[in-house]
């Protein structure tokens, strides 16, 4: 754009000194006629020196285009000379426009320079900063490294503190078990010595309770269940024979030692007593085809216990079911299969009495014990679902009646002019077709679980409590679960499974494993925890404000001593009797007033209230308890049991004080427990 430009201020210079000159052009003519003038029509239409907006790129292509075609007349011939005051006045105006232009690049260097050194004068505080940041970060992690280390020499202290108090601890811990070893030791041997010189009468009966139980054992008939009697004035528990096989019983040890006293009842006519094995199975088996498999079972398992062949005498309620029981030893009854509590009663007149000998027969023995196999929840028909079954017919009403109907017969005999009767009433849920794969099996007193029962399962509770619990005896157990028929259950398991029938048992905690001493008393965590037992019991001493009781108590010791059959190697406790009060027993009606009063005038003789021996001497009854015991077993475990105690078939259970007494227990236990387990003391 530039070169237009000069060529026209130049074309126009020329002609206006041609016109000077005498040309007779006009000093000033437009752009378009000189560069007509100059360069011919066809270029004048393309090119306005004027148009000041014509691209660059169009300047260039003209050029090229100018330079390259011959314009056909010289042009600097033509053109008018410049005077040296047209070149200077020229000059003065480029030099004018190129310091305008000068100075307006040189104020936006300048202006440039400004905002550089400004931008450069802001860089060098942020670097000054961001040193003063680096200088704050390598200061905070010296501080942090040092805090770590002071940590870390800490921590080592600590843990040097612990190794030391640990040994301290242990150092202080074997001191006083040795100090309680030899207190303990010297508490063995003087308790030792009282002991032996003071039983030694006992011990000496115990030795005579063996040979009875060997000599039972040998004839397959046990030693004393149930109702507990005694042999030679003694009383005899249960042991096992030299043949590792546990002791057997069919009836109760009272019918086979009536057996020897019936003899001098015949002694013109000598006979022999029957001592054979045999049970008697009433149930109707068209009806029963569940508790047939139960039988089959039950008959196999009863051949394999014991040494001798056992006979079973199987019969329907509706059969003639003979006098005396056929002489069996156990009779066992399917409640289901009679019709109420009088088929009960019909069956057991029956099979109860004592058949008399023929001239040099044999003396015949009714069953001494009687199992009835009856439903759970007979004692539950308020609650679902056993109310529902309830509903038509009253089904386990009539069975519970079953039940109390045993019970009572049991509870009636008169001693010395009956023979002694046991019974056990045996609670199934519904019978399942076979037993599961799991050796699974539950027992508990009363009527509290929920669920059905193997067959298998069923026979082997139903032996069990025939033939080998003592604590089933005069008791209500219900059971659920399986046992597949080729597993089998330990006779020590069975053993513990059956002792919660023992009071009945209320409450059973596992306090973990106890010491490594073989020695029960070198135990310290039993003697702990017997001592801690014996300090909670004192609660209950004296007054009976703040226990929550209603009823007096007294607090003696547990006469509960170890038993290889229950698996006790060790045992100790307390327990907690209830007292008679003025109302129960020692109260009196009207007519019983009257009755005694004139008892004390018979006879004409004045007798004060004091001296009358009938007034306030009342037969001593029990009134019930709990008995806590704290019990190392043979596996080395620490338990402790609550159960029920000083009672019989008389006693009104206390069931509120009972309740009271057992969570205080429980209570109790189960914060020792959790110290030890917190403290690992």
């Amino acid at each position: 754009m530039l070169f237009p430009s000069i060529l026209s201020l130049a074309a126009t210079f020329a002609f206006a000194g041609k016109n000077q000159s005498g040309y007779g052009v006009a000093a000033f003519q437009s752009p378009a006629s000189i560069s007509q003038r100059l360069l011919g029509p066809s270029f004048s239409g393309r090119f306005n020196p004027l148009k000041a907006n014509v691209d660059d790129d169009d300047d260039e292509d003209f050029i090229d285009e100018l330079s390259a075609r011959k314009l056909g007349i010289n042009i600097g011939a033509e053109l008018p000379k410049i005077t040296q005051e047209e070149i200077d006045e020229i000059r003065s105006k480029v030099q004018a426009t190129l310091d305008e232009k000068v100075d307006a690049r040189l104020a936006e260097i300048a202006e440039l320079k400004a905002q550089l050194e400004k931008d450069a004068l802001e860089s060098k505080q942020r670097m000054k900063n961001a040193s003063d940041l680096n200088a704050q970060f390598a200061t905070l992690d010296e501080k942090v490294d040092a805090r770590l280390a002071e940590i870390e020499e800490l921590k080592a202290q600590l843990e040097k503190d612990a190794l030391e108090s640990k040994q301290r601890m242990k150092n202080a811990s074997d001191l006083n078990a040795q100090f309680e070893k030899q207190s303990l030791m010297e508490k063995i041997d003087r308790l030792s010595e009282d002991f032996l010189n003071a039983n030694a009468e006992l011990r000496e009966s115990t030795k005579r309770a063996a040979d009875a139980d060997k000599l039972a054992g040998s004839m397959g008939r046990g030693v004393d269940w149930g109702s507990w009697g005694n042999i030679g004035g003694l009383d005899v528990v249960m042991g096992t024979t030299e043949s590792n096989r546990p002791s057997q019983l069919l009836g109760s040890v009272d019918s086979a030692r009536r057996r020897g006293s019936i003899l001098s009842e015949f002694d013109e006519d000598p006979v022999s007593v029957i001592a054979e094995n045999r049970v008697m199975v009433i149930f109707d088996e068209k009806q029963e085809k569940a508790s047939k498999q139960v039988v089959e079972r039950l008959i196999d398992l009863l051949n394999d216990a014991f040494s001798s062949d056992i006979k079973v005498d199987m019969y329907s309620p509706s059969s003639n079911i003979p006098i005396g029981g056929n002489n069996a030893q156990t009779a066992l009854i399917f409640a289901s299969s009679l019709n109420d509590r009088s088929s009960l009663e019909n069956i057991l007149g029956r099979i109860l009495k004592r058949t008399a000998p023929v001239s040099g027969g044999s003396v015949g023995m009714p069953p001494s014990h009687v199992v009835v196999v009856s439903k759970l929840g007979t004692e539950r028909t308020n609650k679902m679902p056993y109310s529902m079954q309830n509903i038509l017919g009253g089904k386990l009403d009539k069975l519970r009646e079953i039940e109390q109907g045993l019970i009572a017969i049991s509870r009636s005999r008169l001693e010395g002019k009956q023979p002694p009767l046991d019974y056990t009433v045996v609670k199934f849920g519904e019978i399942e077709s076979s037993d599961n794969m799991d050796a699974n099996i539950s027992i508990l007193p009363g009527d509290s679980l929920d669920g059905g029962i193997g067959p298998n399962a069923a026979a082997n509770v139903l032996l069990q409590a025939m033939a080998f619990q003592p604590y089933a005896r005069n008791s209500t157990l219900c059971s659920t679960g399986s046992i597949p028929v080729e597993s089998s259950i330990d006779e020590a398991s069975w053993n513990d499974k059956f002792l919660c029938l023992s009071g009945p048992e209320l409450l059973r905690i596992d306090a973990g494993v106890g010491g490594d001493s073989d020695v029960a008393v070198l135990d310290t965590k039993f003697e702990q925890l017997t001592l801690y037992v014996r300090e909670w019991s004192t609660v209950y001493e004296g007054s009976r404000k703040g226990t929550g009781l209603t009823t007096p108590v007294l607090v003696r010791n547990s006469r509960k001593g170890p038993s290889k059959f229950d698996g006790v190697v060790a045992r100790e406790g307390v327990r907690i009797l209830f007292q008679t009060t003025n109302t129960g027993d020692r109260y009196k009606s009207a007519t019983e007033e009257k009755q005694l009063e004139k008892e004390r005038n018979d006879g004409g003789s004045k007798k004060t209230p004091s001296s009358s021996p009938a007034q306030g001497i009342v037969k001593g009854r029990k009134e019930g308890g709990v008995e806590v015991l704290v019990e190392k077993t043979v596996n080395g475990h620490i338990r402790v049991r609550a159960r029920r105690c000083n009672t019989d078939h008389k006693t009104i259970v206390k069931e509120m004080s009972e309740e009271v007494i057992v969570k205080s227990f429980q209570k109790a236990v189960e914060a020792w427990v959790g110290a030890r387990t917190v403290t690992g003391f």
